[in-house]
């Protein structure tokens, strides 16, 4: 199956199931993230990209992820940070990577990786694009047109773009589960 703009590699894993709220998106688990319907220990990856701030407490999510993965379990997530506020009135939060490695640690995670994903570039040219699409005027479906266009040298400026950590589109995480002390 395919989710928004990810495509699974179905033919290197024995299966994907999906949990979301929404039913029309024919979810495996029709649940909330922090009432995942399984048993301990039985995921050995959870994907969760631009999830986390759309929760009134992703830390009780973070305690569910770590609950249903395996010992050495991966969360692979994502949370934005410089965006415009997105299915309001339901975007609640971001968070800095020092929050990000916090949370993950008092959960019981070992945060592998976080690091900032799009720069100076792409968060403009992402303001830019969201906005148009909420004000649907001649005028910004060109601009709109105009910086799709630009899309390769948004990229290119981006790679060359410093201290992502400062000015990005958000953060990319990857942590592992490792078991508690006692």
């Amino acid at each position: 199956r395919k989710r928004g703009d990810f495509t699974p590699p179905a033919d290197k894993v024995d299966s994907w199931q999906y949990l979301n709220i929404d039913a029309s998106s024919n979810p495996d688990y029709l649940s909330s993230a922090d009432k995942i319907p399984v048993e301990d220990n039985f995921f050995d990856m959870v994907i969760m990209t631009e999830v986390l701030e759309h929760l009134e407490n992703p830390e009780d999510a973070l305690k569910e992820v770590y609950r249903v993965l395996k010992h050495n379990g991966k969360l692979v997530a994502s949370m934005p940070f410089l965006n415009s506020i997105h299915k309001g009135p339901h975007d609640f939060q971001r968070w800095l990577p020092d929050r990000l490695r916090r949370e993950l640690q008092k959960t019981g995670f070992e945060a592998e990786k976080i690091e900032p994903m799009g720069g100076i570039a792409a968060v403009i040219s992402d303001l830019i694009i969201k906005y148009t699409y909420q004000h649907p005027t001649l005028l910004n479906r060109l601009l709109r047109k105009l910086v799709r266009i630009q899309a390769p040298l948004i990229k290119a400026l981006d790679s060359k773009t410093q201290r992502k950590d400062i000015i990005t589109t958000g953060f990319f995480i990857i942590a592992v589960k490792r078991l508690r002390d006692g």
